[in-house]
Protein backbone atom coordinates (compact mmCIF):
# COMPACT_ATOMS: atom_id res chain seq x y z
CA UNK A 1 0.00 0.00 0.00
CA UNK A 2 1.27 3.38 -1.05
CA UNK A 3 1.32 6.46 0.86
CA UNK A 4 -1.29 7.96 -1.85
CA UNK A 5 -3.55 6.09 0.13
CA UNK A 6 -3.08 7.19 3.42
CA UNK A 7 -5.26 10.14 4.90
CA UNK A 8 -5.79 12.80 3.30
CA UNK A 9 -5.21 15.40 6.21
CA UNK A 10 -1.45 13.77 6.91
CA UNK A 11 -0.63 13.71 3.09
CA UNK A 12 -1.97 17.48 3.36
CA UNK A 13 0.57 17.95 6.09
CA UNK A 14 3.84 16.44 4.89
CA UNK A 15 3.30 18.42 1.55
CA UNK A 16 3.06 22.14 3.10
CA UNK A 17 3.33 22.33 6.59
CA UNK A 18 6.61 24.55 7.75
CA UNK A 19 6.45 26.01 11.00
CA UNK A 20 9.40 28.03 11.43
CA UNK A 21 11.64 27.56 14.41
CA UNK A 22 10.77 28.30 18.08
CA UNK A 23 13.42 30.19 19.69
CA UNK A 24 13.68 30.24 23.34
CA UNK A 25 16.10 32.13 25.42
CA UNK A 26 16.36 31.67 29.39
CA UNK A 27 18.55 31.52 32.59
CA UNK A 28 18.44 28.11 33.92
CA UNK A 29 17.47 28.75 37.61
CA UNK A 30 18.34 25.90 40.34
CA UNK A 31 14.96 25.50 41.26
CA UNK A 32 13.61 23.36 38.03
CA UNK A 33 16.65 20.76 38.67
CA UNK A 34 16.20 20.55 42.39
CA UNK A 35 12.67 19.74 42.17
CA UNK A 36 13.48 17.13 39.01
CA UNK A 37 16.05 15.53 41.63
CA UNK A 38 13.67 14.92 43.65
CA UNK A 39 11.37 13.09 41.88
CA UNK A 40 13.54 11.42 40.14
CA UNK A 41 15.22 10.24 43.35
CA UNK A 42 18.52 11.39 42.48
CA UNK A 43 21.26 13.69 44.12
CA UNK A 44 20.44 17.45 44.47
CA UNK A 45 22.18 19.72 41.90
CA UNK A 46 22.64 23.57 42.23
CA UNK A 47 24.66 26.62 41.10
CA UNK A 48 27.40 26.14 38.91
CA UNK A 49 26.38 22.36 38.61
CA UNK A 50 26.11 20.51 35.17
CA UNK A 51 22.70 19.77 33.99
CA UNK A 52 22.61 15.72 33.22
CA UNK A 53 21.27 14.49 30.26
CA UNK A 54 17.61 15.27 29.21
CA UNK A 55 16.85 16.99 32.43
CA UNK A 56 16.97 20.41 30.12
CA UNK A 57 13.55 19.17 29.60
CA UNK A 58 12.22 21.04 32.86
CA UNK A 59 13.57 24.36 31.08
CA UNK A 60 12.82 26.61 28.38
CA UNK A 61 9.12 26.03 27.62
CA UNK A 62 6.73 27.99 25.88
CA UNK A 63 4.86 29.97 27.25
CA UNK A 64 1.10 29.54 26.31
CA UNK A 65 -2.70 30.42 27.26
CA UNK A 66 -5.22 28.65 27.67
CA UNK A 67 -6.46 29.78 24.39
CA UNK A 68 -4.04 28.82 22.45
CA UNK A 69 -4.75 24.45 23.43
CA UNK A 70 -5.77 22.31 21.53
CA UNK A 71 -8.52 19.62 22.85
CA UNK A 72 -6.13 17.49 23.83
CA UNK A 73 -4.25 20.15 25.75
CA UNK A 74 -1.37 20.21 23.18
CA UNK A 75 -1.00 24.09 21.14
CA UNK A 76 -3.80 23.81 18.56
CA UNK A 77 -1.99 26.14 15.83
CA UNK A 78 1.64 26.61 15.00
CA UNK A 79 4.76 25.92 16.93
CA UNK A 80 5.49 22.10 16.01
CA UNK A 81 2.10 19.95 16.21
CA UNK A 82 0.65 20.08 14.03
CA UNK A 83 -3.38 21.17 13.33
CA UNK A 84 -4.88 17.92 12.94
CA UNK A 85 -8.49 17.75 14.28
CA UNK A 86 -8.86 15.09 16.85
CA UNK A 87 -5.08 14.17 16.43
CA UNK A 88 -3.55 11.41 19.31
CA UNK A 89 -0.54 12.10 20.01
CA UNK A 90 2.67 10.05 21.52
CA UNK A 91 6.07 9.86 22.05
CA UNK A 92 7.95 7.31 20.62
CA UNK A 93 11.53 7.76 21.23
CA UNK A 94 14.62 9.81 20.25
CA UNK A 95 18.57 10.60 20.79
CA UNK A 96 20.29 13.02 22.60
CA UNK A 97 24.06 14.30 21.88
CA UNK A 98 25.99 16.07 24.57
CA UNK A 99 28.83 17.96 22.73
CA UNK A 100 29.36 20.44 25.87
CA UNK A 101 28.52 21.28 29.08
CA UNK A 102 25.22 23.20 30.35
CA UNK A 103 25.65 24.43 33.97
CA UNK A 104 22.74 25.74 36.18
CA UNK A 105 23.07 28.94 35.64
CA UNK A 106 23.88 29.72 32.10
CA UNK A 107 22.40 31.68 29.91
CA UNK A 108 20.71 29.52 27.19
CA UNK A 109 19.35 29.10 23.49
CA UNK A 110 17.15 26.54 22.60
CA UNK A 111 16.51 26.26 19.05
CA UNK A 112 13.12 23.90 18.30
CA UNK A 113 12.56 22.72 14.21
CA UNK A 114 11.07 19.89 12.12
CA UNK A 115 13.88 17.35 11.15
CA UNK A 116 11.68 15.23 9.10
CA UNK A 117 7.97 14.56 9.14
CA UNK A 118 7.34 10.66 7.35
CA UNK A 119 3.79 8.71 6.66
CA UNK A 120 3.75 4.97 7.86
CA UNK A 121 1.24 2.31 7.74
CA UNK A 122 1.14 -0.23 10.94
CA UNK A 123 -0.50 -2.79 12.66
CA UNK A 124 -2.84 0.06 13.68
CA UNK A 125 -3.48 2.14 10.82
CA UNK A 126 -1.71 4.95 9.31
CA UNK A 127 0.56 7.07 11.04
CA UNK A 128 2.16 10.27 10.64
CA UNK A 129 6.29 10.16 11.97
CA UNK A 130 7.59 13.69 13.14
CA UNK A 131 11.10 14.12 14.03
CA UNK A 132 11.67 17.28 16.25
CA UNK A 133 15.57 18.74 16.68
CA UNK A 134 16.27 21.00 19.96
CA UNK A 135 19.44 22.49 19.66
CA UNK A 136 20.44 23.94 23.21
CA UNK A 137 23.27 26.45 22.97
CA UNK A 138 25.17 28.80 25.61
CA UNK A 139 27.58 31.73 24.66
CA UNK A 140 26.92 30.04 20.78
CA UNK A 141 28.51 27.12 21.18
CA UNK A 142 26.06 24.00 20.53
CA UNK A 143 25.57 21.93 23.80
CA UNK A 144 23.07 19.63 23.45
CA UNK A 145 21.32 18.24 20.51
CA UNK A 146 17.97 16.08 21.82
CA UNK A 147 15.80 14.68 18.65
CA UNK A 148 12.22 13.26 19.56
CA UNK A 149 10.56 11.30 17.25
CA UNK A 150 6.39 11.50 17.57
CA UNK A 151 4.12 10.01 16.47
CA UNK A 152 0.75 11.01 15.21
CA UNK A 153 -2.73 9.26 14.33
CA UNK A 154 -6.03 9.84 13.97
CA UNK A 155 -9.29 8.38 15.82
CA UNK A 156 -10.09 5.65 13.56
CA UNK A 157 -6.51 4.44 13.87
CA UNK A 158 -6.70 3.77 17.85
CA UNK A 159 -9.13 0.92 19.08
CA UNK A 160 -10.01 2.01 21.69
CA UNK A 161 -10.81 -0.76 24.78
CA UNK A 162 -8.08 -3.14 23.28
CA UNK A 163 -5.44 -1.89 25.95
CA UNK A 164 -4.99 -3.19 29.15
CA UNK A 165 -3.40 -1.94 32.55
CA UNK A 166 -0.51 -4.74 32.66
CA UNK A 167 -0.67 -7.23 35.62
CA UNK A 168 1.31 -7.21 38.38
CA UNK A 169 4.44 -9.06 38.58
CA UNK A 170 7.52 -9.45 41.29
CA UNK A 171 10.38 -6.80 40.64
CA UNK A 172 12.94 -8.07 38.85
CA UNK A 173 16.31 -8.60 41.24
CA UNK A 174 18.49 -5.40 40.83
CA UNK A 175 15.80 -3.26 39.45
CA UNK A 176 15.12 0.53 40.62
CA UNK A 177 11.54 1.12 40.37
CA UNK A 178 9.57 4.35 40.07
CA UNK A 179 5.65 4.47 40.83
CA UNK A 180 3.68 6.07 39.01
CA UNK A 181 0.44 7.43 40.74
CA UNK A 182 -1.13 10.45 40.28
CA UNK A 183 1.01 13.17 42.12
CA UNK A 184 3.81 12.10 40.25
CA UNK A 185 2.42 13.01 37.09
CA UNK A 186 1.09 15.98 38.56
CA UNK A 187 4.57 17.18 39.47
CA UNK A 188 6.07 16.67 36.28
CA UNK A 189 3.22 18.04 33.92
CA UNK A 190 3.51 21.09 36.44
CA UNK A 191 7.50 20.36 36.08
CA UNK A 192 7.98 20.39 32.44
CA UNK A 193 4.60 22.82 31.58
CA UNK A 194 3.51 19.71 29.59
CA UNK A 195 -0.77 20.29 29.40
CA UNK A 196 -1.61 16.60 27.56
CA UNK A 197 -4.31 15.65 29.20
CA UNK A 198 -3.56 11.64 28.83
CA UNK A 199 -1.59 12.28 31.88
CA UNK A 200 -4.46 14.18 34.27
CA UNK A 201 -7.74 14.08 32.82
CA UNK A 202 -8.89 10.37 33.10
CA UNK A 203 -12.15 11.05 31.62
CA UNK A 204 -10.91 12.05 29.00
CA UNK A 205 -7.94 9.23 28.69
CA UNK A 206 -10.72 6.58 28.92
CA UNK A 207 -13.25 8.00 26.81
CA UNK A 208 -12.13 10.07 24.41
CA UNK A 209 -8.41 8.29 23.60
CA UNK A 210 -9.20 5.04 24.65
CA UNK A 211 -6.60 4.14 27.35
CA UNK A 212 -7.53 2.14 30.41
CA UNK A 213 -5.33 4.75 32.59
CA UNK A 214 -3.63 8.15 32.72
CA UNK A 215 -0.65 7.69 30.92
CA UNK A 216 3.10 8.09 32.35
CA UNK A 217 5.05 10.33 30.47
CA UNK A 218 7.19 9.52 27.91
CA UNK A 219 10.19 11.67 28.48
CA UNK A 220 10.03 10.41 32.08
CA UNK A 221 10.45 7.35 31.44
CA UNK A 222 13.56 8.10 29.18
CA UNK A 223 14.91 10.54 32.22
CA UNK A 224 14.69 7.84 34.68
CA UNK A 225 15.98 5.27 32.09
CA UNK A 226 19.42 7.75 31.94
CA UNK A 227 19.51 8.28 35.64
CA UNK A 228 19.97 4.30 35.83
CA UNK A 229 22.44 4.33 33.17
CA UNK A 230 24.03 7.75 35.29
CA UNK A 231 24.39 5.27 38.15
CA UNK A 232 25.48 2.17 37.06
CA UNK A 233 28.28 3.55 35.07
CA UNK A 234 29.06 6.62 37.22
CA UNK A 235 30.15 8.27 34.38
CA UNK A 236 29.13 10.89 32.00
CA UNK A 237 26.66 10.11 28.99
CA UNK A 238 27.49 11.88 25.86
CA UNK A 239 25.00 10.30 23.49
CA UNK A 240 21.75 8.20 23.92
CA UNK A 241 19.24 6.54 22.07
CA UNK A 242 15.94 5.54 23.02
CA UNK A 243 12.80 3.98 22.11
CA UNK A 244 9.56 3.64 23.60
CA UNK A 245 8.01 0.07 23.23
CA UNK A 246 4.39 0.72 25.02
CA UNK A 247 2.32 3.15 26.96
CA UNK A 248 3.59 2.65 30.93
CA UNK A 249 0.39 3.64 32.66
CA UNK A 250 -0.26 5.14 36.30
CA UNK A 251 -0.88 3.19 39.37
CA UNK A 252 1.60 0.25 38.78
CA UNK A 253 5.56 -0.15 38.99
CA UNK A 254 7.96 0.67 36.56
CA UNK A 255 11.05 -1.58 36.90
CA UNK A 256 14.73 -0.27 35.04
CA UNK A 257 16.78 -2.38 34.98
CA UNK A 258 20.67 -2.66 33.43
CA UNK A 259 20.52 -5.36 30.75
CA UNK A 260 24.21 -5.18 29.46
CA UNK A 261 26.89 -3.43 29.68
CA UNK A 262 29.60 -3.05 26.77
CA UNK A 263 32.83 -0.69 26.34
CA UNK A 264 31.84 2.64 27.29
CA UNK A 265 27.87 1.87 26.87
CA UNK A 266 25.36 0.41 28.92
CA UNK A 267 21.85 -0.88 27.83
CA UNK A 268 18.77 -0.22 30.22
CA UNK A 269 14.98 -1.65 30.00
CA UNK A 270 11.69 -1.13 31.84
CA UNK A 271 9.11 -2.81 32.12
CA UNK A 272 5.87 -1.97 33.55
CA UNK A 273 3.92 -5.83 34.05
CA UNK A 274 6.44 -7.53 32.78
CA UNK A 275 5.64 -5.81 29.33
CA UNK A 276 8.64 -3.67 28.42
CA UNK A 277 7.87 -0.12 27.61
CA UNK A 278 11.62 1.80 27.10
CA UNK A 279 15.01 -0.03 25.21
CA UNK A 280 17.83 2.78 26.11
CA UNK A 281 21.68 2.44 25.57
CA UNK A 282 23.70 5.44 26.69
CA UNK A 283 27.15 6.08 25.30
CA UNK A 284 29.91 7.37 28.23
CA UNK A 285 32.61 9.88 28.08
CA UNK A 286 33.77 9.54 24.11
CA UNK A 287 32.44 6.66 22.92
CA UNK A 288 30.00 7.21 19.90
CA UNK A 289 27.70 4.69 17.81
Amino acid sequence: MTTSEAPSVFRKVVGSWEPKPVVIDGVLGPWPAVALAALLGSPSVGEGDVLPPLWHEVYLRPALTAAELGPDGHPAHDMLVPDITNRRRMFGGGRIAVTGPIRIGDSVRRVSEIDSMKIREGRSGWMLLVTERHQLSVDGQLCVTDERDIVYRLPAGVEAGTATVPRSVPAPESSTGLLPDERLLFMFSALTYNVHRIHYDRTYTTEVEGHPELVVHGPLIALMGLEVARRHSGSHVVFSSYRLLAPAYCGQRIDFQVDGREAGSVTVTASQGGRKCLSLKAFEHETRP
